[in-house]
């Protein structure tokens, strides 16, 4: 008969555990995806580029940007000196609310002024250093279940920069209201009082 709580209550019981384990961190470093791309800006952008649940908008994918000294690796650009469609700010949109955001962000132009925001009123701003001085920062905003990120340089005529490494974590489920925490607790009290009874029948 003991086996009424070791049966019912242990896998609700490691259900319950499993569910609140945080989902772990997703990192995207333009690698693969810019793998046969050359470093020569082209005003031509890769947009919408999705990958995984996330979606960037307005940059192109390069390889080693020419110039852009501080990460020779595949990056997402944006630049507003020829061609058109590239944007300022780059947008990021996630498929399902997201937390703990980061993305390195590289300074292609002179010292200048970036921000990143999202969509529930957090932002960062920081300025960085020329690309020839290796101008580049991680910008983080630890905000729950955002869906979308900007990146904006402060130069609005003539903008050249490019992100990596962008890393987040999906949100995780919405928390239970009071009455749903109240009825759960409750049906483990009946499951227990059934259990008794059966014990000591």
């Amino acid at each position: 008969m003991k086996r009424c709580g070791v049966t019912v209550l242990g896998p609700v019981m490691a259900l319950t555990f499993a569910l609140a384990l945080p989902a772990g961190a997703t990192v995207i470093d333009f690698e693969t995806q810019a793998a046969d791309r050359s470093g020569s800006l082209t005003g031509i952008p890769d947009s919408p580029l999705t990958i995984g649940i996330a979606t960037f908008t307005g940059g192109e994918l390069l390889r080693g940007e020419v110039g852009l000294n501080a990460d020779p690796t595949g990056v997402y650009a944006s630049e507003g000196l020829f061609g058109s469609g590239e944007t300022n700010p780059l947008v990021i949109s996630f498929a399902v609310p997201v937390q703990d955001v980061s993305v390195f962000v590289l300074n292609g132009d002179d010292l200048r002024s970036y921000t990143v925001s999202d969509n529930i009123g957090d932002s960062a701003t920081n300025s960085l250093a020329s690309s020839g001085g290796l101008g580049a920062a991680t910008f983080s905003l630890p905000g729950n279940r955002l869906s979308t990120l900007k990146i904006t340089s402060a130069n609005s005529n003539a903008w050249d920069f490019a992100i990596d490494n962008v890393t987040f974590t999906e949100a995780a489920t919405s928390t239970p209201e009071p009455e749903s925490i109240f009825l759960l607790g409750a049906g483990f009290v009946l499951l227990g009082a059934i259990c008794r009874r059966r014990l000591h029948n």
